[in-house]
């Protein structure tokens, strides 16, 4: 009886086929995580941009004028800003930057600017409030060409 030394190119194959679906599966996965956890990171952003347009509508409510809609509800006092806005106004502050080094929010899914997002604030009941309504850096085609 002859003793086997090593692993036939059958045995071979199996395992590099195994290892190849392996790791085919464990890629899909964390590009599934990395792309779920920029869209967290997005929806951040934009909380944190809404929280900042309350604090410049309470603060500049005499601004506040003209009628808009918000989900389908009419508001009496109203008004529309961009982020580029809320940051030239101090009232959102970032350490990222576009290729010129000037200041920028990127849309952490698209890699676009956020400068021409638009977010309306509303007055409801003495209070104020801020909803973004138009996240242009979603589209992948738009582009923002607002400098800092």
């Amino acid at each position: 009886m002859k003793k086997k030394n090593g692993f036939s190119l059958v045995e071979i194959l199996a395992v590099i086929v195994i290892l190849s679906i392996v790791a085919t599966m464990a890629t899909f996965s964390v590009m599934k995580t990395r792309e779920n956890s920029m869209k967290k990171l997005l929806n951040t952003k934009i909380d944190e941009l809404e929280a900042s347009a309350i604090l410049y509508g309470q603060e500049n409510q005499s601004s506040l004028e003209g009628k808009c809609t918000v989900d389908n509800e009419e508001y009496e006092f109203c008004k529309l800003v961009t982020v580029k806005d809320l940051i030239d106004n101090d009232y959102y502050t970032t350490s990222e930057e576009n290729r010129n080094n000037k200041k920028d929010l990127i849309n952490n899914v698209t890699n676009k600017s956020m400068l021409c997002d638009e977010i309306q604030i509303y007055k409801k009941n003495n209070r104020v409030y801020a909803k973004a309504i138009n996240i242009k850096s979603n589209d992948e085609n738009n582009v923002c060409n607002l400098e800092l």
